[in-house]
C-alpha cells in the first residue's frame, strides 16, 4: 500500500494508491467536463443571439452583456480556487457551487418559455422600434446568467486541480499519467464543445430557447451526478490555509529585512520541518529572487511571529507565484480579444445567408471547425508526438552533451536530426 503526500480519502484517512486516484478516478472527471461543456460552450457562443433575438437588445448592449457573461465566468474561478485551496476541499467546493449553474439554466429556461418574462416580439415592419428587456425581467435574465457563472467558475477552478491530485508526481508511472490527464482533460472540453455547438445550438435555434436551456440544465445535472459518484475513489487535498496570506507575509517580512545580509549557508535560513508542514509539501531553497530569501533570515532574540519570520517553504511558494507572473500576463493579453472576436463573428453571421444547400448553419456552430482541429491535434500529440519525444529523450541523441574528445568537431556540424 502506498500513499500520496498531503492527500486523504473521503473518510479523511491517508490514501491507498491502489484504491484511490489514478485513471479510474479521472474518468469521472472527464465525464463531468465533457457534459458540462456541452452546455457551457454552446451558450457562451450563442448567448448573443438570444439577447438580440429574444431580449431585443441592440448590437452594443448584446455584445457587452455577452462579454460580461464570459468575463464573470472566468473571474469567479479566482474566489472559488481560493476557497478550495484554503478552507474547503475541492470536491465540496464543486458540490456546493455547481448546483447554482443548474438553477441558472432553469431560470433562463423559465424566462424564455414564459412570454410575460421577456419583451414583446419585434414587428416585422418596425425592427428599429423594438423594446429591449428592462426592469425586473432584465434582473431575472442577469440573475440566471451570473448563477451559471458561479457554478461553472467553481468547476473550472477545481476540476483540473482535483484531477492533478489523482496522480502522485513522485511515482514515475503516475507522473506520465498526470501529463496525459491534462491532455485528455482538454480533449473532454473540446468534445463537449463539439456536441454543444451542434446539438444544443440546433435545439435553441429550432426548438426554442426554453427547450435549449432546460436541456442544458439536465445535461449539467447528469454530469454532476456521475462525477459525484466517483467520490469514494478520489484523492482529496487537505486545505492548507490561505496561500495569499502566506505570500503577503513573505513580501512584508522581506521588506522589513531588506538591509540584512543572507547567510553563506542556506541551511541557516528558517526551515519548515515535516512535522509542521500541516499538509504542505516541504520545498527547498532555489536560486534567484534572493531578496525574498531574506524573509527566512533568523535573528537572534528576534520576533518569531508569522509577520516577522517566514520559512523557506513559504518563500519558495512566493517565488513560484512570481515566476508565473509572465505566464499570467501573457495569457491575459492573449485572451483579451477572444470574447470580442466571438461576439463579432456571431453578430456578423446573423446578418448573412448561412444556408448550406438545404441546411441552415447557425453562426455559433461555425466554431466547431477549430474545435475539430483541436480534437485531432490533442490525439496526435498525446498518442504519437509525446511517445516519440520520450523515446528520443531516453536514447539521448538530442539531449546528451558532446564529449570532450569530440567537442571541437561537434561545433562544426549540427547534431543529427
Amino acid at each position: 500500500m502506498g500513499s500520496s503526500f498531503g492527500l486523504v480519502d473521503f473518510r479523511g484517512r491517508p490514501v491507498d494508491t491502489s484504491r484511490h486516484g489514478g485513471v479510474r478516478a479521472s474518468m469521472f472527471i472527464y465525464i463531468m467536463v465533457w457534459l458540462g461543456n456541452v452546455a457551457n460552450i454552446a451558450n457562451s457562443m450563442n448567448m448573443v443571439s438570444y439577447l438580440r433575438g429574444t431580449m431585443n437588445m441592440g448590437v452594443a448592449a448584446a455584445a457587452t452583456t455577452s462579454t460580461n457573461f464570459v468575463a464573470a465566468l472566468q473571474m469567479f474561478t479566482v474566489p472559488a480556487a481560493f476557497l478550495a485551496d484554503s478552507y474547503v476541499k475541492r470536491f465540496y467546493t464543486v458540490l456546493i457551487f455547481a448546483p447554482f449553474e443548474i438553477l441558472g439554466y432553469i431560470l433562463l429556461a423559465i424566462q424564455a418559455h414564459v412570454p410575460s418574462l421577456h419583451p414583446p416580439a419585434c414587428g416585422v415592419n418596425e425592427p428599429h422600434n423594438c423594446e429591449p428587456v428592462h426592469g425586473t425581467n432584465l434582473s431575472l435574465l442577469l440573475l440566471g446568467m451570473y448563477m451559471i457563472c458561479i457554478g461553472e467558475g467553481a468547476i473550472r477552478a477545481c476540476l483540473p486541480a482535483l484531477g492533478g491530485d489523482q496522480f502522485d508526481n513522485a511515482d514515475p508511472v503516475e507522473r506520465r499519467l498526470e501529463s496525459s490527464f491534462f491532455n485528455w482533460y482538454t480533449f473532454s472540453v473540446s468534445m463537449g464543445s463539439f456536441f454543444g455547438l451542434i446539438f444544443v445550438v440546433w435545439l435553441e435555434n429550432n426548438k426554442g430557447w426554453g427547450v435549449g436551456f432546460a436541456v442544458c440544465a439536465a445535461i449539467v445535472l447528469l454530469g454532476l451526478l456521475i462525477w459525484a459518484a466517483g467520490f469514494p475513489f478520489y484523492r482529496n487535498q487537505v486545505p492548507t490555509g490561505s496561500p495569499i496570506t502566506r505570500i503577503m507575509q513573505v513580501m512584508v517580512v522581506a521588506c522589513k529585512k531588506r538591509n540584512f545580509k543572507l547567510p553563506g549557508n542556506p541551511d541557516d535560513l528558517n526551515q519548515m520541518s515535516d512535522d509542521n508542514a500541516k499538509g504542505l509539501e516541504v520545498l527547498h531553497r532555489t536560486e534567484g529572487l534572493q531578496f525574498l530569501d531574506k524573509a527566512a533570515i533568523k535573528i537572534e532574540n528576534g520576533a518569531r511571529g508569522p509577520w516577522s519570520l517566514c520559512n523557506v517553504t513559504q518563500v519558495e511558494e512566493t517565488k513560484i507565484m512570481c515566476r508565473m507572473i509572465p505566464i499570467f500576463v501573457t495569457s491575459a493579453l492573449g485572451y483579451m480579444p477572444v470574447s470580442i472576436i466571438l461576439n463579432f463573428t456571431v453578430q456578423q453571421g446573423n446578418t448573412m445567408d448561412t444556408r448550406l444547400g438545404a441546411t441552415t448553419v447557425s453562426p455559433a456552430t461555425l466554431f466547431v471547425i477549430p474545435t475539430v482541429f483541436q480534437l485531432v491535434i490533442l490525439v496526435v500529440y498525446d498518442r504519437l508526438l509525446v511517445p516519440l519525444l520520450r523515446s528520443s529523450s531516453c536514447s539521448g541523441w538530442w539531449t546528451s552533451p558532446p564529449s570532450s574528445a569530440s567537442s571541437s568537431s561537434s561545433t562544426a556540424r549540427p547534431p543529427p536530426g
